[in-house]
């Protein structure tokens, strides 16, 4: 059974004029956000192995707030992949993995929300529903699979166990 967890960078500023979209940082309210789900992370548990994070300014800093909550040392791999790729590239990200059991995944948008609606073949139906709608800044979503490989991951092949979303803590 492998763990995937999709998590969206947490609230940013708005774009500067003249400024890299690259280069936002976070805002108050994202590292607050991030704040409450760092205790939601340390109480399930949810200890990646592996990270692979964009290498964007605000999904740094997102990972920044949370990993000190991590009672592993997971590996962390930095992409500038995940801040321009589409749904397809994602899913290589993901499937190019091998000898670990949970990875996270932490991009941005709409990508996440992308993979969170697309991996999941069951599911909670409102759960399902509600990350179709809107996959929110700092949601995290967990999705199981019932393969031994990384490789052997593609769309509509996992379970959505939960997703956690700012606005319910």
């Amino acid at each position: 059974m492998l763990s995937l967890y999709i998590m969206r960078h947490a609230k940013s500023s708005w774009a500067i004029p003249g400024a890299r979209d690259f280069d936002r940082e976070l805002n108050d309210r994202g590292l607050e956000d991030l704040a409450k789900l760092s205790k939601v992370i340390k109480k399930e548990a949810i200890f990646p192995d592996k990270i692979i994070c964009s290498s964007a300014i605000r999904t740094r800093q997102t990972l920044d707030a949370v990993s000190h909550v991590f009672e592993n040392e997971p590996e962390i791999v930095f992409t500038e992949r995940l801040y321009s790729s589409g749904l397809d590239e994602y899913i290589e990200i993901i499937n190019s993995n091998s000898d670990i059991k949970s990875l996270m995944i932490i991009g941005h948008n709409p990508m996440c929300g992308s993979l969170a609606t697309s991996l999941p073949k069951t599911g909670d139906e409102e759960e399902l529903l509600k990350i179709a709608y809107k996959y929110p800044t700092a949601a995290l979503s967990i999705i199981k699979f019932d393969v031994d490989q990384w490789s052997d991951v593609t769309k509509a092949s996992g379970h959505l166990e939960k997703s956690i979303f700012p606005s319910q803590l």
